[in-house]
């Protein structure tokens, strides 16, 4: 039996839609993904896991002084309700919350840049801030064609200090309110903070030779509000299938687990999940091989390593051998492989990344109607990650060293937040 792109292409297309964490559509997902798992004849389960979640019911935002005008924005999940009827707040724009801008947020409604990160939520909390704003886009783009994102606030923002109001509009929109001179605004949440459940499938195939390695295969299958994610990452999780199919009929030397995970793209939930779930079992793991986007028919192959420079050349060389251009080099990448690494278990991941107009992420254009993927380009990581597989199964003595670099633990601790320890 061989991989079929365009096989793994049609169950990319019968899954296109929305599958944000713990809803109705991303358990309908995983219910697929185990039915065609398990029909390779592979050991197949569903494992759930707990989700902090959190339901905003209503959001509004208007500025009253020196003008009045209401703009469309979304409530961060699991942030602070208002009381009943909303509150006035003075307005300050705090840019990329320097500490010059720290002595004028307490008690306001303040607006910052980009993605609301921890070091400047906990900088602003600490301050007083009353209610955050944040804004994406561009000032180019239209309403019709584009969403107002929906954002959480995620346990690791929170966990220190608190939650907070907080509202999401579009960058055309804040520079508006910035333009216009805007010092007081209207602001009301109404947010319910519940528990939510996701899923990963789970498949094994026991190695014949050496069942006590254990070669792990990662992707991820949730998408974010507003995707079909087809790009992230439904392909990377139709290539593990495709992957499932060839050992399942070409049995493996060594033993292989093959995990599709849900709520990543919440802070990779579910591989965090599965790690703690399997702790007793990850000092058998030799390599965590993990795939998130693919298919892009313009782009470029890419492959961070979290393990060694060894390890980079050994993958680097391999690339070369089989003539696959790929850049190779030792660096964390955001997605499931990070608890691996963190674990100490060796993680690589085959990426193909489109360039700019030609490769969408993490808004509506990630769909088949915009016509940047295809079958044949999803084969090209669909071979890179077979040729490698098979590969390092059929070496007498694995080939990558059970070790993680220390510059790729101090990457992963900074990313995990984790602290340092005070001497």
């Amino acid at each position: 039996m061989k991989v079929s792109a365009h096989r793994a292409f049609a169950l990319l297309k019968e899954l296109a839609y929305e599958r944000v964490s713990c809803s109705e559509a991303e358990k309908k997902a995983a219910e697929r993904l185990l039915e065609v798992a398990l029909s390779t004849g592979a050991s197949a389960h569903i494992e759930e896991f707990p989700v902090a979640c959190g339901r905003v019911t209503h959001a509004k935002l208007v500025v009253t002084e020196p003008y009045v005008k209401e703009y469309e924005c979304t409530g961060y999940e699991r942030g602070l309700s208002t009381p009943e009827g909303g509150v006035d707040l003075a307005f300050y724009y705090a840019e990329t919350a320097e500490d010059a801008h720290m002595p004028n947020v307490k008690g306001k409604a303040v607006m910052v840049n980009g993605r609301l990160g921890k070091k400047v939520y906990e900088k602003l909390m600490k301050a007083g801030v009353a209610a955050i704003l944040t804004f994406d886009g561009t000032t180019l783009d239209r309403r019709s064609e584009t969403d107002c994102d929906i954002r959480k606030l995620r346990e690791t923002l929170t966990e220190e200090a608190g939650a907070c109001t907080a509202l999401h509009i579009r960058t055309m929109d804040a520079a508006e309110i910035v333009r216009r001179g805007a010092t007081k605004m209207h602001i009301e949440l109404t947010n319910e903070d519940y528990e939510g459940t996701s899923r990963n499938v789970c498949a094994v195939i026991e190695g014949t030779e050496k069942p006590e390695e254990i070669i792990s295969f990662g992707a991820h299958f949730d998408s974010v509000y507003f995707s079909t994610g087809v790009y992230d990452n439904m392909s990377g999780s139709v290539i593990i299938m495709e992957l499932l199919r060839y050992f399942a009929e070409h049995k493996p030397a060594r033993t292989m687990k093959f995990n599709w995970y849900g709520s990543e793209e919440q802070g990779l939930l579910g591989s965090k999940a599965w790690v703690k779930a399997h702790e007793d079992e990850l000092d058998k793991h030799v390599l965590m091989i993990n795939i998130d986007v693919a298919a892009p028919i313009l782009g470029k192959n890419g492959c961070p390593v979290l393990a060694t420079e060894k390890a980079v050349g050994y993958v680097d060389a391999l690339m070369r051998e089989a003539g696959i251009a790929c850049d190779v080099k030792l660096d964390i990448y955001s997605s499931d492989c990070i608890p691996f690494a963190d674990k100490g278990v060796p993680a690589l991941n085959f990426v193909r990344f489109g360039p700019p107009g030609a490769g969408y992420i993490h808004d509506r254009r990630d769909n088949l109607r915009s016509g940047y993927l295809s079958a044949e380009a999803l084969d090209i990581t669909l071979q890179q990650a077979l040729m490698f597989a098979k590969r390092v199964d059929a070496a007498k003595v694995f080939p990558i060293e059970r070790k993680v670099s220390d510059e790729i633990v101090k990457k992963v601790d900074e990313y995990l937040f984790k602290k340092k320890d005070k001497k």
